[in-house]
């Protein structure tokens, strides 16, 4: 699967997950199997894409994290964790923080990609060098993005295939 393709999947599945919403208004909602029904100044805990919708309607507010400050403290960690160490990123971190950049102006966007692309060349040169040279396993993969994972099976899979065609076959 193409990484666009993984990075979609996973980002409607990070829609579908529950986000806090306080209600502005009372509200009743009954679309796809979806029922929603609460008072004014209700907190709920609903779909992320519903919340999304209610917020953008006034009608809600989506408890989001504050991702700027998240990616700030994420850059700090992965300067402080050393070369050959990745600091712990939630799996949905750079869905999040797209969807949150989305919204920004063009100032305030640009800075931010400027400190999202800094961690993630950081991670990335310590990806290429961890998958030269370990399997990924459960410890390092709790630590990676869902993009990251793929990235480091690629990585991991071309170097097992490239030794293998210096070493050549082995005749017995």
């Amino acid at each position: 699967m193409e990484i666009d393709t993984i990075e979609k999947v996973h980002s409607i599945g990070y829609r579908l997950k529950e986000a806090k919403t306080t209600l502005n208004q009372d509200v009743k909602i009954d679309v796809a199997d979806v029922k929603i029904s609460g008072q004014q100044g209700e907190i709920l805990n609903i779909p992320q894409w519903v919340g999304k919708v209610l917020a953008d309607n006034n009608l809600a507010g989506l408890d989001a994290p504050d991702m700027i400050t998240e990616l700030k403290q994420a850059l700090s960690k992965e300067k402080m964790v050393g070369e050959y160490q990745l600091s712990t990123l939630d799996s949905h971190f750079y869905i999040k923080l797209k969807e949150v950049m989305k919204d920004l102006n063009r100032d305030d966007y640009d800075h931010v990609e400027s400190i999202m692309l800094e961690l993630f060349r950081m991670r990335r040169g310590k990806l290429v060098k961890l998958a030269d040279s370990i399997k990924l396993n459960s410890d390092l993969y709790n630590k990676l993005t869902v993009e990251e994972a793929v990235f480091y099976k690629s990585i991991y899979d071309n170097s097992v295939e490239f030794e293998k065609q210096i070493k050549g076959e082995r005749n017995e």
